[in-house]
């Protein structure tokens, strides 16, 4: 998982389009879904360091996705991105997998330290399995 690769799930085609470029801009590559039907798809043929998703989606929302991703997958990083975030007990984040969240409308400062952030523990984790 060398590469510095990120997927990232909203249903909304603006909100895709611009945090794709953001994150594009930031220097990494990334791959978008718009769904979490799409993510699962997506996950089961490549893998992904670092995956943002939103939580409100129709059919599998943002948690049971988290849920999903970490019985078949603990190494990767996940972050919840929602305008709703409010709404939920922060406890309630990590109980379900995810290892941090980020507010819409996104701040580029703020999600690219987070990003940075994420491949950095990820280097760190890496070295010190080795």
């Amino acid at each position: 998982m060398e590469e510095k690769k990120i997927l990232f799930i909203d249903d909304d085609e603006s909100q895709r389009e611009i945090v794709n470029d953001m994150i594009e801009s930031f220097g990494y590559i990334v791959e978008t879904a718009d769904s979490p039907e799409k993510a699962i798809q997506m996950l089961e043929k490549d893998e992904y360091p670092l995956i943002i998703t939103d939580l409100k989606m129709p059919g599998i929302n943002g948690m049971e996705l988290c849920k999903h991703i970490r019985t078949v997958n603990s190494e990767s990083i996940i972050y919840a991105l929602s305008g709703h975030v409010a709404e939920f007990e922060p406890e309630l984040f990590e109980e379900i997998g995810f290892d941090g969240h980020l507010c819409k409308p996104v701040n580029i400062q703020v999600l690219r330290l987070a990003i940075d952030g994420a491949f950095e523990r990820l280097d760190e984790n890496r070295n010190e399995s080795e």
